[in-house]
């Protein structure tokens, strides 16, 4: 079974923002010939169930593009084409949202479930015919940054719900859920292929408790520009994930495995000047302070946080507490704890030279700004890019 190619997967996903509102008749999309070569669409069934050319079908909160493979490579296949909404954009970089159960009971993004929901009844009328489900071929799932999290809980709810082999294309996608989700949908999705760029801030939001899928899995670099700049985000415009993914075999693209929140990272207070703004220290730092829960014996802690309807303002100021007593248990581990506290003070923006406080009010102050400047740019990235 063969992936559609990045040139392709980026095709559609630039497809799905092309037609926000009424189609007007005869309108015809305009994708590259190896995306026509490949897939066929029929626009006049646009709010109906599909038939057998494919259809687009439109719902207030999203949209979804579906096409049937013609070609031989591609018999039998079908893609889906997801584009999110401006809605969510506020929703996503909000510290009060919270997670609710998915499709395949998991934790997931509330503003994401919500959205999903409304997409599932023209999904499930379209995947449900009989035609469709007697054939054995691949259904693509394709999304760009919000776009990217429904087609991920579509690609988990296919998978569960009709037993099809799924695989998942996503470019500037965020986190989608916790660990349960990242966990059970990277070994039930049957491949993924998450495109990113170096200083595209959308995929470090929603912060941990979060996870992205696969979970210690890989990534696709498409550009790696560091710092972060909502210009990273846009298909067409910047990079442009349109131009870096303009490749017809995934083996021509960069692949790295991606930043694990539970690598082992201690950070010395006396190097914080070294923190730039940028996604590579937005990892890191996340990654410094799970090592401190960790080695101050918080580790029941950390999964407790990871429970479903918990926000993130309640995971951070739960982390506050932690940390004023994790302080009192070594000098060792009130080092790290500054050190980590000097590192995030540099990377929000306020400096090298702020007197360190171990009281809790200090350090939810901390978390605050260095959030809040994370979801600042991804908010700015989504607004401008959606």
């Amino acid at each position: 079974m063969t992936a559609i190619s990045p040139r392709v997967a980026s095709d559609l996903a630039l497809a799905s923002y092309k037609i926000k509102g009424t189609i007007p008749k005869g309108y015809e999309l305009k994708l590259k010939s190896e995306t026509q070569q490949h897939f066929s669409f029929n626009l006049s069934k646009h709010i109906y169930k599909g038939t057998s050319g494919g259809f687009f079908w439109r719902q207030e909160s999203g949209f979804a593009l579906i096409g049937q493979g013609k070609s031989q490579q591609h018999a039998n296949d079908h893609v889906i084409a997801i584009r999110g909404t401006n809605s969510l954009a506020d929703a996503l970089t909000d510290v009060t949202c919270h997670s609710t159960n998915s499709d395949t009971g998991t934790s997931v993004h509330t503003g994401f479930q919500s959205s999903f929901a409304s997409l599932r009844p023209g999904l499930y009328a379209y995947l449900n015919q009989w035609e469709i489900r007697r054939q054995q071929g691949i259904i693509h799932c394709v999304g760009h940054s919000l776009g990217g999290a429904l087609a991920a809980l579509t690609a988990d709810w296919i998978k569960a719900e009709f037993n099809k082999t799924v695989y998942l294309y996503s470019f500037g996608a965020p986190r989608v859920g916790k660990k349960d989700f990242a966990n059970n949908t990277s070994a039930r999705v049957d491949k993924m292929f998450r495109c990113v760029h170096g200083a595209d801030p959308v995929p470090k939001v929603p912060v941990w408790p979060f996870h992205h899928a696969p979970l210690n899995g890989n990534e696709y670099l498409l550009s790696r520009a560091q710092g972060i700049d909502f210009n990273a985000h846009s298909m067409p415009a910047g990079p442009g994930y349109i131009n870096t993914a303009d490749h017809n075999d995934w083996d021509g693209l960069y692949r790295q495995a991606a930043t694990s929140i539970s690598q082992r990272v201690v950070l010395n207070y006396q190097n914080r000047i070294h923190t730039t703004y940028s996604s590579h220290w937005a990892d890191k730092i996340a990654a410094a302070l799970m090592t401190i829960m960790i080695d101050g014996g918080a580790t029941a802690i950390v999964a407790s946080l990871q429970a479903a309807g918990t926000t993130i303002g309640t995971v951070y100021d739960v982390m506050a507490r932690t940390l004023v007593g994790i302080v009192k248990i070594a000098d060792k581990l009130k080092e790290q704890v500054k050190g980590l506290l000097g590192h995030m003070l540099v990377f929000a923006g306020r400096g090298a030279n702020v007197t360190i406080e171990f009281t809790e009010k200090f350090i939810r102050w901390v978390f605050s700004i260095t959030i809040g400047r994370l979801n600042k740019a991804a908010r700015q990235a989504l607004k401008q890019n959606s």
